[in-house]
């Protein structure tokens, strides 16, 4: 967190000029922060053990594709000028716990980060921004996608977000 606020406040990054370079550094501390295999495994519940090793890989690379892009985007349009107080973290095993709240002018938003132990080092598979799970929220639109449609249709609806946020 402290290092996408860094960018963002970065005075040399400034402006609207500079809205693409910001975008790819954030981006990069998204990509190497965040366990995308998992989420996506968790994101899709139990249809993800019918699907074909082709089919998984796809679903993996669209969703890392998606989320990157899409939490990107948040940052920049709402991490600006706030400040982040850390609170509480706690470890049991191989899974963390920080919670932290994000200080706005007028507003609390109370943040907590969950991440597992990885031979790398610390990564995150789920953000609870006032109570609700990012990844609990993709598993319910997920899932009601599949249940009304399919999993080819979730599939494509991904691919079309994503290439929109290009």
């Amino acid at each position: 967190m402290d290092k996408v606020l860094a960018i963002q406040n970065d005075p040399a990054l400034s402006g609207e000029a500079h809205h693409e370079a910001r975008a790819r550094a954030i981006r990069q501390i998204i990509k190497a922060n965040f366990d995308f295999a998992m989420m996506a495994r968790t994101s899709l519940g139990p249809t993800y053990n019918r699907l074909s090793a082709g089919q998984q890989r796809e679903f993996q690379e669209t969703f890392a594709r998606l989320f990157q892009d899409s939490y990107t985007r948040l940052v920049l349009n709402f991490l600006k000028r706030e400040t982040v107080q850390y609170h509480q973290e706690s470890q049991q095993g191989n899974r963390a716990q920080v919670k932290t709240t994000i200080v706005r002018i007028n507003e609390k938003i109370p943040v907590e980060y969950l991440m597992h132990g990885r031979s790398s080092g610390w990564v995150l598979y789920d953000v609870k921004v006032d109570g609700i799970s990012i990844l609990q929220t993709y598993e319910d639109q997920f899932g009601r996608v599949i249940q009304k449609k399919s999993f080819a249709d979730l599939l494509n609806k991904m691919k079309l977000q994503a290439k929109a946020l290009d």
